[in-house]
């Protein structure tokens, strides 16, 4: 796989990321292109990665038109996951195995979340919200 395909898939996996965990601000300055010595760019490593939802009633996305301008969004959240994969080059095999990564990981993210330092109530929102969005994309 050519190295900007896997700088569009770790783009994309962010993407589906932020969207789990109700991280409604993830906005364009939340994402940043770095030059290497060797003159190709990649993805900066991922920063502002929190639920947002638990301190604001923000939306699913950070963008005005949500994850795909009003033309390409049809559809629920994961169709237009997988719509937006065929845009950039990347098959529904990537999208189904990133999905599938998610939804196996969903005992690490439990026991993450009860182990955190939020109090009771804001640890049960943050779980019934993933869980919501971890079941929209299937």
């Amino acid at each position: 796989m050519p190295a900007s395909k896997l700088e569009v898939l770790k783009l994309l996996k962010l993407l589906v990321f932020n969207y789990v965990v109700s991280n409604g601000d993830a906005h364009l300055k939340n994402f940043s292109i770095l030059e290497t010595p060797m003159g190709d760019y990649r993805l900066s490593p991922a920063y502002d990665l929190l639920n947002s939802r638990i301190h604001i009633d923000d939306r699913d996305f950070a963008l005005d038109d949500g994850l795909l301008p009003r033309n390409l969004a049809r559809g629920n959240v994961s169709k237009q996951f997988f719509s937006l994969a065929t845009h950039v080059g990347l098959s529904d095999k990537h999208v189904n195995e990133l999905f599938n990564r998610l939804i196996s990981g969903k005992d690490k993210v439990q026991a993450l979340v009860t182990a955190s330092y939020l109090d009771e109530k804001t640890k049960r929102n943050y779980w019934q919200a993933y869980l919501t969005r971890l079941k929209k994309l299937t």
